[in-house]
């Protein structure tokens, strides 16, 4: 039986009597994108078909082992490689996740996105990437139109990213598949070391993270005034041009990623980080919690003491946010507040004569509100009634609290 070229396999192919390539999605110097049907588990799938064999493929048990590793990264910014197949004398294809949606590159061509997109974006590569350097896998080509954008669910996020082709970098890798000297990757986008002929490390997909967030921000590509070779090696010997229009914080960030030395880069995790932190301020996550919760449920509850209370600042602000008339100076809160209750004399934490002093206090408030209610309520009795009622009494109270009130009780009583 003949075996197939890239020129036998197009729409209509049937791959391995399994995978139906139904449409053409996608195309680039390396390979062909397809929209298929996987006819085993009735299931579309994206199949990329290199153009041509691969030489020197590595045994097919090595193979295997190489496909579980990469099919094991689960993350939701990565697309899920569910099989590969990778031939000395066909054309190797490997079978991913379909998402519905459009490339980082396609959103590039209607202009820059705003920072705080941008952040988002980053927080999901980032962690995308974290978890692909853990395996020591690196990706290679890190570009805008291998960053899929599908829709977010969530009112704060405009799309989610996924980061798609992590597999060819390692399936075809120089020293198991590709011949010597071979770089994979695309040319605009490539660190310094790839360009010099280096094994790429993961500060290379850092670089090329850096380049494309650069370009998300910018809508204009690192290198875009050199040409052709130029613009490669270029980036041997100085930095891509970032913007002083850009935030301090944004090239602070974008001139660690893309740092000639790669040693002097930050890790992903890092750049997931840093990321975090640059995104716009968002609706306070107590505020969100309140609205969703039924009143009833934040009524406050009994203490037994002794306990600790741990109250979230962003609860204190959404109930002050209620409580608190419009114009009354609003005093800054610390991230966390532990109030501690105790049922005896303290003797073990620093300021607790104080926190006691201020609870005995307010109980003393409650409790002469009660007392005064008391005299009134027996005041109106004597006035309409010819017989008095019994003097009132006071709830059982510790000592010496409780004869404090009694003694200011009697005072008051007629």
């Amino acid at each position: 039986m003949p075996h197939l070229t890239s020129t036998d396999v197009g729409t209509g192919s049937i791959l391995d009597g399994r995978y139906r390539l139904d449409e053409t999605i996608g195309e680039g110097g390396m390979a062909r994108v397809y929209r298929a049907q996987d006819m085993a588990l009735q299931r579309t799938v994206a199949i990329k078909v290199m153009r041509g064999p691969t030489e020197g493929a590595p045994a097919q048990d090595r193979v295997r082992s190489e496909t579980t590793l990469l099919a094991s990264l689960g993350h939701p910014s990565l697309v899920t490689l569910y099989d590969a197949h990778i031939s000395a004398t066909e054309p190797s294809y490997l079978v991913m996740e379909f998402v519905e949606g459009k490339t980082l590159r396609d959103r590039l061509d209607q202009g820059p996105l705003p920072p705080d997109e941008v952040a988002a974006l980053a927080i999901d590569l980032a962690e995308a990437l974290h978890v692909v350097h853990e395996k020591s896998v690196v990706h290679r080509d890190i570009k805008p139109s291998n960053i899929l954008l599908w829709p977010s669910p969530l009112p704060d996020r405009t799309f989610r990213a996924k980061l798609t082709d992590f597999g060819i970098a390692y399936l075809l890798d120089a020293t198991r598949v590709t011949s010597p000297g071979t770089v994979i990757g695309t040319a605009a986008y490539l660190a310094p070391e790839q360009v010099r002929g280096e094994k790429p490390s993961p500060a290379a997909d850092i670089y090329g993270l850096g380049l494309v967030l650069l370009e998300a921000l910018t809508a204009r590509r690192a290198f875009a005034d050199a040409v052709g070779h130029e613009a490669i090696v270029a980036r041997l010997t100085v930095s891509p041009t970032i913007p002083l229009e850009l935030p301090a914080t944004w090239r602070a960030l974008l001139a660690a990623m893309t740092a000639s030395n790669p040693e002097r880069r930050p890790t992903a995790l890092q750049v997931a980080l840093a990321a975090t932190e640059l995104r716009e301020p968002r609706p306070s996550t107590g505020e969100v919690l309140a609205a969703l919760m039924d009143p009833a449920m934040t009524a406050p509850s009994s203490i037994t003491a002794p306990s600790t209370i741990e109250e979230e600042v962003f609860s204190m602000q959404a109930e002050a946010s209620v409580a608190t008339p419009p114009g009354t100076p609003v005093v800054p809160e610390t991230t966390r507040t532990q109030l501690l209750v105790p049922d005896e004399p303290p003797h073990h934490a620093d300021g607790s004569r104080d926190r006691r002093r201020t609870w005995i206090l307010a109980v003393v408030g409650v409790l002469l509100a009660i007392a005064v209610a008391t005299v009134i309520a027996v005041g109106v009795a004597v006035s309409t009634n010819s017989a008095p009622d019994p003097t009132p009494s006071l709830p059982a109270v510790e000592e010496p609290l409780g004869t404090h009130l009694q003694d200011l009780l009697d005072e008051v009583t007629p």
